[in-house]
């Protein structure tokens, strides 16, 4: 399985962003539910998601590929 070695992926919506923008600052899940008014199964559904579109297997793999491709940049903190 070729996982995260592709540039390419699916566009994230602004929560997406919100949420993986979160988990590089650190933030529990928790957190994050709190500031966006969701459940922390909610959040976790959502990051899910993003590893989904960026083809990684895991949230340490979702965040590196996402500094690579130049993600975190793109969000206001």
């Amino acid at each position: 399985m070729d996982l995260g070695n592709n540039i390419g992926f699916l566009p994230l919506t602004a929560i997406e962003l919100h949420c993986l923008c979160g988990c590089a600052e650190g933030h529990s899940d928790e957190q994050m539910g709190r500031e966006l008014e969701m459940t922390t199964a909610e959040i976790a559904s959502v990051i899910n998601i993003v590893l989904l579109k960026l083809r990684v297997p895991n949230r340490l793999a979702g965040l590196a590929k996402a500094a690579r491709i130049g993600l975190l940049e793109k969000v206001d903190a």
